[in-house]
């Protein structure tokens, strides 16, 4: 979810959009930074003016940005307004985000109205700061402009998931806040559970304790490590081999393979080969942006204010198709020379922003949620890992929901200690969540233990197929609600036929577990090759 902030921030002050408004041009832009960047305009150029001159164009016609050169694709910013009698004198100034705005002219006139929305200088222009699209507005200035309530929305959660308080990874029931956090141990502690098992003495007394706001940081930042060499682990690489196009170590030289291959020094080819860092930027911040708007996009269609998505939605489909438009006309073709062998494979996420549907959500991005879940589920890695603190079986539901299109996830079994039974399927948002998942009417589900695996639906079992599970087995769910069927993977291996038929209404992803295992979601996949090949010929 952090990939979205970007899309959640004004582009002229940097800050989270506080009382969003909704220009022509469909960006968004604060109110207060809205009137920071209006520049008054001739009166030839007013509305009024235009009405009277018979021309007949709305009052929130764009300007002839060429005519009248009120913008320079050479600046990066906005410049002065230099060819206006009435253009601003004082100079500009720059955003925390790099817009250049004008200061207004003169402090707003007092008024019962918030300061942002309060009358504007008469025959003022606003330029977007994104698209820079200039507009003159009209007698109701600021007020013309609806208000983005969806956004608002949004934020507010996005604020409130953040400020959410760290809660202790060992507490039975109804875990306490978080008080420290261990980083040998990757787990947090409240009071009463670190003096119980995390005790200052022994070897546990050179463990690092941090707050929890240090140890989530921490969690994400993890400490580069120095690349020792695989046969011969007491050595550091320190040199490359050209042919072998691999690092290796002076014992290497010395007495293995690469004796008599051509070499050069580390530090020499990375700075040769510097243009990968260049390109790998480059991506990664156009796939941040991508999938930032992705984040934002499912997160305004949770939004249940009609009126709202409907104002904003064409928008962003446009927003959408223009991303998709810019992968697919080779924006973002890799820049490589011909001594680097280095391609850029985008197929997967031309793919994804293909299939990103608003109204049947064929692909979807989801995490567990915590909302939902039963109170010993242990979350971390942004809800995307799971474990429980209870030795019974507990579940947890995904946090999307889904009742159209065809869908499938894979769940990558991260522990698996003392032959449990984990199940992982579908659910209602109503089903059981202290016990087993398939043993009431509310779940579809597949159990497996280290040997075999069963389809459960109603406490009633069927279809017992050889294949378990172990540490690091990946379990795919297909839910394909367009043939009503519920199929299950074990490690790519379809398990039996079809498990459920006559899958009709709205599903949640759905697992539950135990203390003894822990396992990490991946969504947003392709359908197998093999069932795809299957579904083409039925």
């Amino acid at each position: 979810m952090e990939e979205m902030e970007e899309e959640l921030k004004c582009p002229v002050c940097g800050s989270f959009y506080r009382e969003p408004i909704i220009l022509p041009c469909s960006h968004n832009i604060c109110q207060a930074c809205a009137r920071n960047i209006l520049v008054q305009t001739p009166e030839s150029e007013s509305p009024q003016s235009r009405r009277a001159s018979g021309s007949g164009v709305s009052d929130y016609d764009y300007l002839d940005l060429d005519k009248m050169s009120l913008y320079s694709e050479a600046d990066s910013g906005y410049g002065s307004y230099g060819g206006f009698a009435s253009a601003p004198t004082t100079p500009c100034q720059k955003s925390p985000n790099g817009v250049r705005v004008f200061p207004p002219a003169m402090p707003p006139p007092a008024t019962h109205l918030s300061p942002a929305l309060a009358s504007v200088p008469r025959n003022s222009c606003i330029t977007c700061p994104q698209c820079h699209r200039s507009l003159i507005l009209d007698d109701r200035g600021l007020r013309g402009f609806p208000k983005n309530r969806v956004l608002e929305g949004v934020i507010d959660r996005y604020q409130q998931s953040k400020a959410a308080a760290l809660k202790c990874q060992l507490c039975e029931k109804a875990p306490k806040e978080a008080t420290v956090m261990c980083e040998q141990c990757d787990v947090f502690y409240c009071d009463p559970c670190r003096l119980r098992c995390h005790p200052p003495r022994g070897p546990l007394a050179k463990h690092r304790l941090v707050p929890p706001a240090q140890g989530r940081v921490s969690r994400r930042l993890s400490p580069r490590k120095v690349s020792t060499c695989t046969d011969h682990e007491l050595e550091n690489h320190s040199m490359y081999c050209v042919q072998c196009k691999m690092p290796v170590c002076y014992q290497c030289l010395e007495e293995g393979k690469h004796s008599s291959h051509e070499v050069k020094a580390l530090g020499a080819m990375w700075k040769l080969h510097k243009v990968v860092r260049d390109q790998i930027s480059h991506c990664t911040v156009k796939l941040r942006q991508t999938t930032g708007l992705m984040e934002y996009c499912l997160e305004v269609i949770k939004e249940n204010d009609p009126s709202g998505f409907l104002q904003i939605s064409d928008a962003l489909i446009r927003r959408v198709h223009l991303t998709e438009d810019q992968w697919g006309k080779g924006t973002l073709t890799p820049r490589m020379t011909t001594d680097f062998d280095l391609s850029l494979d985008n197929s997967p996420l031309l793919q994804s922003i293909h299939q990103l549907d608003f109204v049947q959500m064929k692909m979807a991005w989801f995490a567990f949620d915590p909302g939902s879940a039963h109170s010993d589920i242990i979350f971390s890695n942004d809800n995307l890992t799971v474990t429980c603190s209870s030795y019974d079986d507990r579940v947890v539901l995904g946090k999307t929901g889904f009742s159209k299109g065809v869908h499938y996830w894979e769940l990558t079994v991260d522990r698996y200690d003392n032959h449990p039974d984990p199940a992982f399927g579908v659910a209602r948002n109503n089903v059981m969540k202290d016990v087993m998942l398939g043993k009431d009417d509310k779940a579809w589900a597949m159990y497996v233990d280290n040997n075999r695996s069963w389809f459960m639906h109603n406490n009633s079992h069927t279809n017992r197929t050889e294949g378990g599970i172990t540490k690091g087995a990946t379990i795919g769910v297909l839910l394909d609600l367009n043939r009503k069927t519920l199929t299950f993977f074990i490690n790519d291996e379809q398990q039996g036929p079809i498990a459920f038929e006559n899958v009709e209404g709205l599903f949640f992803p759905a697992v539950s577990l135990n203390r003894n295992v822990q396992v990490t979601l991946h969504t947003g996949l392709p359908v197998p090759d093999c069932y795809s090949s299957r579904a083409s010929i039925a």
